[in-house]
């Protein structure tokens, strides 16, 4: 029987692909830049997606993204700015984002009093805190579990020990991780890491990726929404 549901942040509560977009299209009109294109877009999700890989196996950590992050983009699309500078006018838009995915709200009302609800987040501690507050979410949850405050970012099975130590902080009878549901859009870290704890998944497939071969979730569903009903 599920007792807790872990809910990962963006693309799954909050929408950072849009985010993303509004905040590059601000971003080189105001720092002129040039044109924003489609491709603009494109080499920061290829690129982005790289160094969040690299987080999530311990060969770079968040500070490093300040550095790291648009050099390496602007770089690649021939554009002559300091990257650091840039890095910090993205992170001050994003710290305030909430841009709610369709049918976060909606599954979170049907989950709310019916489980322990808790979010499960790789990304900075007051910036995913102060978005889940400005998008109306924060007060849902018994837990925030962010990987800046604890140290050590999903899959990492330490990431997933520290939640299940708040958890289990004062209970008598202590959850297990049979007993708590993962739900996310990423499989290098939601999926990969909650299977690899035991924990229950559920593949939010948000953009109509598949699956690894060999890798198998309880439930995959393409709307928040479907998750209603479910368990």
């Amino acid at each position: 029987m599920i007792k807790v549901v872990l809910l990962d942040i963006d693309d799954t509560l909050l929408d950072f692909q849009g985010y993303v977009k509004e905040s590059l299209q601000e971003g080189f009109r105001e720092f002129n830049l040039g044109e924003y294109h489609e491709g603009v877009y494109a080499t920061f999700t290829r690129i982005n997606t790289a160094l969040w890989h690299e987080i999530e196996e311990g060969k770079l950590t968040i500070p490093d993204l300040r550095r790291v992050r648009w050099n390496r983009i602007f770089g690649e699309l021939g554009v002559t700015y300091d990257g650091a500078a840039f890095e910090d006018y993205f992170r001050g838009r994003l710290f305030h984002s909430a841009i709610r995915v369709e049918g976060a709200m909606e599954l979170l009302e049907y989950l709310y009093g019916r489980y322990i609800l808790a979010v499960a987040s790789n990304g900075p501690y007051a910036q995913q805190v102060n978005r889940l507050k400005n998008g109306g979410m924060l007060d849902c949850f018994t837990g925030i579990f962010v990987s800046e405050k604890i140290g050590v970012s999903k899959p990492a099975p330490a990431f997933f020990d520290a939640c299940m130590a708040e958890l289990n902080e004062g209970r008598v009878d202590p959850i297990l991780p049979g007993e708590v549901l993962m739900v996310g859009d990423s499989v290098s870290s939601d999926m990969k890491g909650a299977i690899g704890y035991g924990m229950k998944t559920c593949y939010f497939n948000r953009f109509g990726k598949g699956l690894p071969e060999g890798m198998t979730v309880d439930y995959e569903i393409t709307h928040l929404e479907h998750l209603i009903g479910l368990i």
